[in-house]
């Protein structure tokens, strides 16, 4: 018979062979059978660390992602989706004469639909702020990857990652700071968005909600503000215009800087261009026109002191009602009459525009820099407190910053009225004592070697004039430094510093000599409070504000009433006399008020009074340097300060507020 093959014994022999390690000699038959190389079985391993490595360790990121994108959706599901589209109402306020001023609350939006915003608008929007806008669920991975590769390529912010939808959800649920987690937050916000909202709407709330710059949000507001028009009127460059101010509004804004504006304009049209919603003709044509900002100057000064009042009036209504027993988040419904004289308001601020562009033109005369100078000015009731005017700026559309209560500045001679009241309540001096005038080292009272006009006591100005012995009075009515340092050394910086505290002033006075002379840092207002002390027999006006009553929408009064009646800062006899210290005839006409410098003349201060209002003015520079030499309060402060005060009795009437127009 045939033999059959021994097939067991060769599956044996392989199953052998299989329990061999690598690179093991093999027993069967006692041959040798040659396994891979040890150094091929590591580069087998190395390439399978190399190459699939990376594969699981992206399964992992995915996995990991994807369980913290889920976290912040679900954290998102508690978010009221019904905010995007609720904006305030807001309250209406009044002035004096109960004259609109217009809705603290609202930031003076004119409301638009979708009908008012044009197809090219909406074309320079989505060139400019998020190219993905219509294919995105809210977040676009695409388009930040391709923002992070072009700001690194032209090594500076040039696109932003946000889509308009995050920007959105950003405003609505007020979601600041730049950490993980609030943008995180942010998109899981901006799908919840998207999800409850068409794109149409979106692009509605969005551009009802941002902000353009110079006071204007939504973009009625902004259409109407700069350049006199509704949305559908809005040319292609001015749109394009419009669009390049959202990522710094206060930056490029064309009130702030034309230069910047015009930029980003170039920029947004250069987009489009891109993005084929413009040929190269049309691109060639919008790049060579100039985009006009309309309105006259005059206009734009009375616009922004309407938007600057809004934002006051509304910072000091929700502080107060913040405070109640039940406080009151929503200004909807409420009517808030306020003390402020809306047409002398904007008259002051215009009598400051063209005062500093008289200052300008010496400023020029004498070498110094023109382009820089401000000036605030200050009027309240002397018994209550309540402002009439505060300008805090020259021009609110170019600076938001509010020179009457944010900027503290050291005031000069203008304290000089509190030193001498400190010396007169004492009872060691009197107004008929004599003081001493003569020279003065400045390093005694710790101000270096500042010397020139100001450092009359200093040798370093030997042409000053030395009156010897002099009255007290007299020394305070001229203004002299040197009887000034040395009544106020001997009176002692402590009884000054409790006087002035009494008198309203908060700032505190530097442990120095020099706070004797001025050199203490005290913000417009609270020095103008401080005044109100001499007319009103020793005691400060109550805290300076503007609103004198609150109603809710059912007619009630919620106001709150005003503070106790601070105790006195001094005596009656004491503001009598410093008064009539302060107080001159020239031409039969009566003003009472002190003007102010500092040794290096870096501010010009005056502050005056009347039986019924105490007012004060500050003109210098943001910059801290100074005007330019011999530019003493008396000559660039309180000729501005008269100009306000005689506008006083002016009948042109206020603008119409912007929130009562329509677009």
């Amino acid at each position: 018979m045939e033999e059959k093959p021994a097939e067991p014994e060769v599956r044996e022999e392989a199953a052998v062979l299989a329990d061999q390690p690598d690179g093991a000699p093999s027993s069967l038959g006692g041959s040798q059978i040659k396994k891979r190389p040890l150094w091929l079985w590591a580069v087998v391993v190395f390439l399978k660390v190399i190459f699939l490595t990376p594969f699981y360790l992206l399964i992992a990121l995915v996995a990991f992602g994807g369980g913290v994108g889920w976290h912040y959706f679900e954290a998102s599901a508690a978010l009221d989706l019904s905010e995007v589209e609720r904006l305030e109402v807001g309250a209406l306020v009044r002035d004096l004469h109960g004259r609109e001023i217009g809705r603290a609350g609202t930031m003076s939006r004119l409301l638009i639909t979708r009908e008012d915003i044009p197809p090219h608008f909406v074309d320079a929007l989505i060139a400019a702020e998020d190219q993905r806008f219509f294919l995105h669920p809210g977040f676009d991975p695409v388009g930040s990857v391709r923002a992070a590769w072009a700001n690194y390529r032209a090594e500076a912010i040039r696109e932003g990652a946000s889509t308009l939808t995050q920007q959105l959800a950003r405003d609505v649920y007020k979601l600041e700071g730049k950490d993980a987690d609030r943008k995180l937050s942010e998109i899981a916000a901006a799908v919840r968005i998207e999800d409850r909202y068409t794109k149409d709407e979106i692009l509605v709330h969005y551009l009802n909600r941002i902000y353009f710059g110079s006071g204007f949000y939504g973009l009625g507001s902004a259409a109407r503000g700069f350049f006199g028009k509704t949305p559908q009127q809005l040319t292609i460059d001015e749109a394009a215009m419009l669009c390049g101010l959202i990522p710094s509004p206060s930056r490029y804004s064309p009130l702030v800087s034309e230069e910047l504006a015009r930029e980003n304009r170039d920029q947004t049209l250069r987009r489009m261009r891109q993005a084929g919603k413009l040929t190269s003709t049309q691109l060639d044509t919008l790049l060579a026109t100039g985009t006009i900002v309309a309105k006259s100057r005059e206009h734009l000064i009375d616009r922004g002191q309407v938007n600057y009042l809004l934002a006051r009036v509304e910072r000091e209504l929700r502080a107060s009602l913040e405070t109640r027993p039940v406080p009151i988040t929503s200004l909807d419904g409420l009517v808030v009459e306020t003390s402020i004289d809306l047409a002398l308001q904007q008259r002051a601020a215009k009598a400051i525009d063209r005062h500093l562009k008289e200052v300008a033109k010496k400023a020029a005369a004498a070498g110094a820099p023109t382009d820089d100078l401000e000036a605030a000015f200050v009027m309240m009731e002397n018994r209550t407190g309540r402002l009439v005017v505060s300008v805090g700026s020259r021009d609110f559309y170019k600076s938001e910053y509010d020179r009457a209560i944010e900027m503290t500045r050291p005031p000069g001679s203008a304290f000089f009225p509190f030193v001498y009241a400190a010396a007169f309540e004492t009872g060691a001096f009197k107004p008929d004592s004599p003081v001493f005038d003569a020279p003065f080292d400045n390093r005694e009272m710790g101000l270096g070697s500042i010397g020139g006009i100001l450092g009359e006591w200093s040798t370093e100005n030997p042409a000053n004039r030395w009156d010897g012995h002099i009255a007290a009075s007299d020394a305070l009515r001229y203004s002299k430094n040197s009887p000034t340092a040395r009544l106020g050394l001997q009176v002692g910086l402590g009884p000054v510093r409790e006087l002035v505290a009494a008198a309203g002033i908060q700032s505190p006075l530097e442990d120095a000599p020099g706070s004797l002379l001025g050199n203490s840092e005290v913000t417009l207002t609270e020095l103008t409070l401080a005044y109100t002390v001499f007319p009103n027999g020793g005691t400060h006006a109550h805290s300076p504000g503007m609103i004198r009553e609150v109603r809710d929408a059912s007619g009630k009064l919620i106001s709150p009433p005003l503070e106790l009646k601070p105790d006195p800062a001094m005596s009656g006899a004491t503001a009598s006399a410093v008064s009539a210290c302060l107080t001159a005839t020239s031409g039969g006409v009566t003003q009472s008020g002190k003007s102010g410098t500092t040794p290096a003349f870096t501010d010009a201060w005056y502050f005056g009074f009347d039986d019924e209002y105490t007012w004060g003015t500050w003109v210098g520079r943001d910059s801290f340097t100074p005007l330019f030499p011999l530019a003493f309060g008396s000559e660039f402060a309180k000729p501005l300060a008269a100009a306000i005060v005689a506008e006083r009795t002016s009948t042109s009437p206020a603008v119409p507020v912007a929130a009562s127009e329509k677009p």
